[in-house]
């Protein structure tokens, strides 16, 4: 009589079928296998590759000169791009990760610490994730280690890193062409080469393979280069790494992705409570009474032009380097104050809210041009605060109050300006509270002014 044992092991052979081992392996040792050796049957299922497909994370900086509205903007191509490559064969399991914000040129604060800060101390990461496969950078550290060796404290290796530039002619016989080819890479000072300040910052991270493409069109292009470059050995991840992200172009700006990607962009909790706080105490300002457009999640939001807004007028006026930089375009403090009073009166409105990066001097010099009417700007209470928010966080709440006010006029050509017209646009304004500009000259009758692009909802 066959013992039970012995019975339950032949049975299990017997109608054994192909399974995945828990390294991601197929094993194929069936009935027969139970007669040979451990060691060929173990051998055999090593030899077969992976089922799963790899696990690709996708890294990118930015040109560190650029500010963090148009870093917002670069976001958005690219995770517009994550969404369409996760439906190409072998891209399914791909994430972004998202760049630390370090020491941004508009932030004048010296004696605070404002380096590796996450996007959660901007934004709300839950609502991103409702769009897009996001990782905040610590996040991704923890996940490769746990694809490599969960007790390995040697740094992370990208395996292609590519450094992105223009081509010297990009309308070459006047037609402007989706196209990439591999450069030489130049032994140079640029420090994402040269490896002195590490990738995003963290010195934990090497490069594996450096290849320089001069790269000309949009997001969906990476694919190719991606299929084109990649290593010809199968891993259980690919970690690449995008320099100068920035070259990289939207493929449909403006489209129903585009802004559904924007839409996901929620400010973080916190922020919007001390803007909303500041809204109430100085311009008694609620969603409620302004008849504003915000539902728990951004899915929710839907066509929607009846917002009114705050009894207040937000100017965002550009100064600092703008001065010098686009002279023949921005306005003089006074110019300016012609223009907010003359809108002032027309709207019956008698309070003014003030986001700019002029200085105490200017400001006060504009108080005395508008003296008939309220004007305040946001500062934190105390130095505690500014430490605790950042100057980043200060511009955010900036944003949010400026978003809520009954009428906005910005700067032209100014990322920042341009994400309020976003954000206003999604709570609900008419166009012509939102899409305003300042003049150069308060006389002039046809100045420039910014683009108009209206919200797209599916």
């Amino acid at each position: 009589m066959v013992p039970r044992w012995l019975f339950a092991i032949l049975f299990h052979f017997c109608f054994l079928k192909p399974v995945l081992s828990v390294d991601g392996h197929r094993s194929v040792c069936t009935w027969r296998d139970f007669f040979l050796t451990y060691h060929r049957c173990y051998h055999q299922s090593e030899q077969l590759a992976p089922i799963l497909e790899p696990t690709i994370f996708i890294l990118y900086d930015v040109n560190p000169s650029e500010g963090f509205n148009l870093r917002r903007d670069v976001y958005i191509r690219l995770a517009v791009f994550l969404r369409g490559l996760q439906t190409r064969p072998g891209y399914e399991s791909s994430k972004l990760v998202l760049p630390p914000w370090s020491e941004l040129f508009h932030w004048r604060s010296g004696y605070l610490n404002q380096m590796h800060l996450p996007w959660g101390h901007f934004f709300d990461l839950q609502s991103m994730r409702s769009y897009a496969d996001v990782l905040e950078a610590w996040e991704f550290f923890d996940e490769y280690r746990k694809l490599t060796k969960p007790d390995s404290r040697s740094s992370v290796v990208v395996g292609e890193f590519y450094k992105l530039s223009h081509f010297d002619d990009m309308f070459e016989n006047g037609v402007f062409v989706d196209k990439f080819e591999q450069t030489v890479c130049k032994k140079e000072t640029d420090p994402t080469m040269t490896g002195v300040s590490g990738v995003m910052g963290f010195r934990n991270v090497t490069i594996d393979e450096r290849i320089c493409v001069k790269f000309q069109g949009s997001a969906s292009l990476l694919h190719s280069m991606f299929e084109k470059f990649k290593p010809k050995k199968r891993y259980s991840h690919r970690v690449i790494f995008l320099a100068r992200a920035e070259t990289v172009l939207h493929d449909y700006w403006g489209n129903v992705d585009y802004w559904e990607a924007r839409r996901s962009m929620r400010f973080n909790r916190d922020l919007v409570r001390i803007a909303n706080r500041f809204r109430l105490d100085y311009f008694n300002s609620t969603n409620e009474w302004d008849r504003v457009q915000r539902p728990a999640s951004w899915t929710e939001e839907k066509p929607y032009r009846k917002t009114k807004g705050g009894d207040y007028l937000c100017a965002h006026m550009r100064r600092a380097d703008f001065l010098y930089g686009r002279e023949k375009t921005t306005p003089t403090l006074h110019s300016a104050a012609v223009q907010i009073k003359r809108k002032l009166l027309e709207l019956g409105l008698r309070k003014v809210f003030v986001s700019s990066d002029c200085s105490k001097s200017e400001f006060h010099d504009l108080k005395n041009y508008l003296k008939r009417f309220k004007v305040v700007r946001y500062s934190p209470e105390s130095r505690d605060e500014l430490t605790r928010l950042k100057d980043g966080g200060v511009a955010v709440i900036d944003q949010i109050v400026c978003s809520h006010a009954r009428y906005f006029i910005g700067t032209y050509e100014s990322t920042f300006t341009y994400r309020i017209y976003e954000e206003r646009e999604i709570l609900g304004f008419a166009k012509d509270l939102t899409f305003n500009t300042f003049c150069k000259d308060e006389e002039a009758s046809n100045c420039e002014k910014n683009a108009i692009w209206p919200i797209q909802y599916a």
